[in-house]
């Protein structure tokens, strides 16, 4: 089976110029999701993620003990991110992208999936243009099932 059965042909799309509050609108709903940088022929030139915009606004040398020191730890969030604010996609995405056609194998990108830890993957055609992207709950359904016709009662409303 090849990526093509199962891929989703919806994806989120930006401009290198897209500023950084724009960039977490779009990959914030619905779902998280990566906005996938393209120029104006839509060819892929960058990726960014929820994780690439934070650490946009956690200093790289932050660590979990540097962190429990911080006394004001909700404002500093707040005044590095307005900082980041300002940076915008050309800056912020991955350039060097890994990507799939939709001719792969299924297996060849579940293996990247294992190999590099990502969890969603860009499909791209022949001239580099987004094309759609697969996800590992996208091969798990394909091979399973959809999940949505099981019936199950284990979702609990912790809000409450």
């Amino acid at each position: 089976m090849d990526v093509s059965t199962c891929m989703r042909k919806t994806v989120v799309l930006a401009e290198p110029d897209c500023d950084f509050v724009c960039l977490l609108h779009k990959i914030a709903a619905p779902t998280p999701r990566l906005a996938y940088i393209v120029d104006k022929d839509r060819t892929l030139i960058g990726v960014v993620s929820a994780r690439d915009l934070l650490k946009e606004v956690m200093p790289s040398y932050m660590n979990a003990h540097l962190a429990r020191s911080i006394s004001d730890g909700a404002d500093y969030l707040k005044r590095q991110a307005e900082k980041a604010r300002h940076r915008c996609a050309r800056d912020i995405m991955v350039k060097n992208v890994i990507s799939l056609h939709p001719h792969h194998q299924l297996l060849q990108a579940d293996a990247i999936f294992a190999e590099r830890g990502f969890n969603t993957l860009p499909v791209v055609d022949t001239h580099n243009k987004i094309v759609g992207e697969i996800t590992r709950v996208d091969i798990l359904v394909h091979l399973i099932g959809d999940p949505f016709t099981y019936n199950f009662d284990g979702v609990v409303d912790l809000s409450e």
